[in-house]
């Protein structure tokens, strides 16, 4: 346990390194926040709501939105790139778990989002865009559960298109194909509200929907209390699920991986 603390540690100690960077993100994240409310403003026009969506709880979703998708942000291509440099040879040899050690690389980097970009780009968003709180305290508790199943959800997704480097020599193909589902899909870029039904009825038989549109409508109140659970469950589920997935297909990889030279 302790060598996987070590790694996220590692992984917080990199990024921390580029300082540049972190400020760049921040800008980023409040430039991009800004450009989709503007948006949204002249789709609402003069409108207070639309579809019975009020725009106040529209920026705080959008809002959410963006600053989950800055602390979700993973390394895409830390596997590709040891598949491909020969380097996941020793990594294999090494007396620990290499998923393991994958995820503690990625939480090392979550959280330094957390506490480097984070904190500063939600203080901003509160001053700036004036987003709504959340609906109650146990609404917030219960988003913070959902915001970490949902980052769940999506790990273990990732996790299956990286490791499918083992079968491709590029996986830049496959990472574009799969966030551009999770962003369409999962109500990152559009919420799930301004969909057609048939749509959203389809998209909540996959995992995208747990990624943002559930914590995010937890957040705001717009799941009752009793639906709640099951919105969980139905997250945990898929967690369980892509992690099942996950390791069937890791285990084939192991079979399928040769290491030349030395």
């Amino acid at each position: 346990m302790r060598a996987y603390v070590e790694f996220a540690k590692k992984a917080f100690q990199n990024n921390i390194a580029y300082r540049a960077d972190c400020v760049a993100g921040i800008i980023n994240a409040i430039i991009m926040i800004f450009v989709n409310i503007c948006v949204w403003k002249a789709i609402y026009e003069d409108e207070q709501a639309v579809d019975g969506v009020q725009f106040k709880m529209l920026i705080t979703y959008v809002v959410l939105a963006f600053l989950m998708q800055c602390i979700y942000a993973m390394d895409e291509y830390h596997i590709e790139n040891k598949v491909r440099s020969g380097s996941i040879g020793l990594d294999l040899l090494k007396p620990i778990n290499f998923s393991g050690y994958i995820f503690s690389y990625n939480l090392g980097i979550l959280i330094f989002r957390v506490v480097m970009q984070l904190t500063p780009a939600l203080i901003i968003s509160i001053i700036l865009f004036k987003m709504l709180p959340p609906f109650s305290l146990t609404m917030f508790a219960l988003f913070l559960l959902s915001m970490i199943l949902g980052y769940l959800v999506l790990y273990c997704l990732n996790f299956i298109v990286w490791i499918s480097s083992f079968w491709f020599y590029w996986t830049f193909s496959l990472v574009t194909i799969k966030d551009a589902a999770v962003m369409i899909l999962s109500g990152a870029l559009l919420p799930l509200w301004f969909m057609p039904q048939a749509m959203v009825d389809f998209i909540k038989l996959t995992p995208f929907a747990s990624i943002y549109y559930v914590p995010i409508t937890i957040y705001l109140g717009q799941v009752p209390m009793e639906e709640i659970a099951f919105a969980l469950l139905k997250q945990l589920i898929w967690v369980l699920g892509l992690f099942i997935v996950g390791r069937l297909l890791w285990r084939s990889a192991l079979k399928k991986l040769v290491v030349q030279g030395g």
